[in-house]
């Protein structure tokens, strides 16, 4: 491997890192957990009752830590669950006004965030860096898209 080449995984390394931590950050200072917020943020985009099941597939994660994440989220007044009228067997997450804030105020903090960090760049760099970065995240994800075909 060329030295430009372990360089370049070196700094998406690091960009790993910090994007992981500001991630921790936000997460921490609405005091609940990592995928407790992402249940939040996407009941609060979807703002309407969603399936469990439909949850589970969305985030990844088996039924059953979904149904951990969703007592806690209820414990907590954040969300609520009712039963389908259709089959008693299914259950519906509802995200409540307090829930709503919280992933107002979640996605508030990760957008003041991102403004403080491009504001600290030099005006004549950031076209470059949004334009690398595009680049990037395009290449990785038609990466992704074609691992899931192969599969």
């Amino acid at each position: 491997m060329s030295s430009s080449a372990k360089s370049f995984l070196d700094l998406i390394t690091r960009l790993q890192v910090v994007l992981t931590e500001i991630d921790y950050v936000q997460k921490e200072c609405l005091q609940a957990g990592k995928m407790e917020c992402q249940l939040l943020n996407y009941l609060s985009t979807v703002n309407e009752p969603v399936n469990m099941n439909e949850l589970a597939k969305s985030l990844d994660v088996s039924h059953s830590r979904i149904t951990r994440i969703m007592d806690n989220l209820v414990n907590k007044k954040l969300v609520t669950r009712r039963p389908s009228e259709k089959d008693r067997r299914c259950w519906y997450a509802i995200i409540t006004e307090k829930g709503k804030k919280l992933a107002e105020n979640s996605q508030q903090t990760l957008l003041e965030q991102q403004k403080r960090i491009i504001a600290g760049l030099p005006d004549k760099e950031i076209d470059n860096v949004y334009k690398a970065l595009k680049t990037y995240v395009e290449q990785y994800e038609a990466l992704l898209q074609a691992c899931m075909t192969e599969s």
